[in-house]
């Protein structure tokens, strides 16, 4: 299965936790002095890193880059693409930040948040995960600890789309429920780490059922992908006092209204009204019922 990797340095980051220490050094170098590298034949780049030649191609093809060019054109790109744009302010909290500037900063985590969750999302992807909620028997949504709060967050939009979905989020509950999986059952697990015991466990045996497992992690290299048939990366980086909950809760949120959204748009897709808005058509549908007494 593929995955977006058309904005650098945001995969780099956000698959660095699974890397081998060698690998991290690497990485680190890339995301550290992207525009030195864009320029770097791989003889000065390996005296640069102090790795050989070799290693620095087998990173380049390990995380999906055909080779150290594939990668330097793609981060070429990326450069050029945001060249004109300002450099935002660091999210960091220090202990003499004013007020003010706490919640700044909180609102450019949040926007930062938002806008890597979209720049790792492979949008091919993205069709048949909604044609697997649509035709699912029923979908089954698991998270351990704050992603259990996702996972009961993604049930009850679900439910309000009319797709049959539950939620369980304590060890006891997930063995009991997913016991009795069927191959037409969906099951969706929360994990940042994508190592959470219960959750992959969960996974293990809806493998076994032959249900079809879509995983929502950031972790890329986790037993949970390679359970998975199907995966969608969150991101998940904080300031020092913040935590990775903000990040992970909401890059998760973020998912969920996307993939809502695009079901909505699935089901109104016949509608005669396309100049509309999905708020306006709701609307309408909504009048309509209520006209007819459903």
């Amino acid at each position: 299965m593929s995955v977006n990797r058309e904005n650098v340095r945001v995969y780099i980051s956000n698959i660095l936790g699974g890397l081998s220490e060698t690998d991290r050094h690497i990485a680190g170098f890339i995301l550290g002095q992207p525009a030195q590298v864009a320029q770097m034949p791989v003889s000065r780049l390996a005296e640069a890193i102090q790795v050989s030649e070799a290693t620095i191609v087998r990173f380049c093809k390990r995380i999906g880059y055909g080779g150290l060019l594939d990668l330097k054109a793609a981060l070429k790109r990326e450069l050029l693409e945001e060249s004109e744009q300002p450099l935002p302010v660091s999210p960091d909290i220090f202990l003499d930040d004013s007020r003010n500037e706490v919640a700044q900063k909180i609102a450019l985590t949040l926007d930062t948040t938002v806008k890597e969750t979209i720049g790792l999302l492979d949008m091919k992807v993205v069709h048949p995960v909604v044609d697997r909620f649509l035709t699912a028997s029923r979908v089954l949504f698991v998270g351990f600890g704050a992603s259990g709060l996702s996972a009961m967050e993604a049930r009850d939009k679900m439910n309000r789309q009319g797709i049959d979905s539950e939620a369980y989020t304590d060890r006891f509950t997930m063995t009991l429920k997913l016991a009795n999986l069927k191959q037409e059952d969906l099951v969706v697990a929360f994990s940042h780490s994508g190592e959470t015991p219960e959750v992959v466990n969960a996974f293990r045996l809806a493998r076994k059922a032959g249900a079809h497992c879509l995983a929502i992690t950031h972790n890329l290299q986790s037993p949970l992908i390679e359970l998975a048939d199907t995966w969608l990366l969150t991101c998940g980086s904080a300031g020092p006092f913040q935590g990775d909950s903000i990040a992970t809760r909401l890059s998760q949120l973020f998912i969920i209204e996307f993939l809502c959204t695009e079901i909505t748009r699935h089901n109104l897709r016949d509608s005669a009204s396309t100049g509309l808005s999905i708020k306006e058509l709701l609307i309408k549908e909504r009048i309509k019922r209520e006209s007819s007494g459903e």
